[in-house]
């Protein structure tokens, strides 16, 4: 097993998470990013727990509301930008089957809803990497 959760919650200074599969072990950060770092130094302890505690993988349980919303609005942003890297790889597609069918920039443009320049931009890219 190389996948963990911790359930972190804010102190007075501090940011303390408790591993969950083994609630004995206990670490504490100043800052949010540096507990999974934390975690997996502590885990380098215990061995029964895992063979290599440098790749586990910890996930992150928050304590507090505002907290979780704000994770939840983060997981959120990840999934819109991932969906836009797809629709901009569509649109690529999109802007290169219309050049091929003789269409001038600025209708493509108006297809897409961008402007002409950014559509010679994309069809430059697609050119120049195929």
């Amino acid at each position: 097993m190389n996948t963990f959760t911790a359930c972190v919650e804010r102190g007075e200074n501090w940011w303390v998470a408790q591993l969950v599969e083994d609630p004995g072990v206990i670490v504490q950060a100043r800052r949010l990013d540096q507990i999974q770092e934390e975690i997996r130094d502590a885990l380098a302890l215990f061995p029964e727990l895992t063979d290599s505690p440098e790749t586990a993988i910890v996930h992150l349980d928050l304590v507090g509301e505002v907290e979780q919303q704000a994770q939840a609005t983060r997981d959120q942003l990840a999934a819109i930008r991932e969906r836009e890297a797809h629709e901009l790889a569509n649109m690529s597609q999109h802007a290169r089957r219309l050049a091929d069918g003789g269409y001038n920039y600025r209708d493509i443009a108006y297809l897409l809803g961008i402007t002409y320049g950014r559509v010679g931009q994309i069809l430059k890219a697609k050119t120049s990497t195929a």
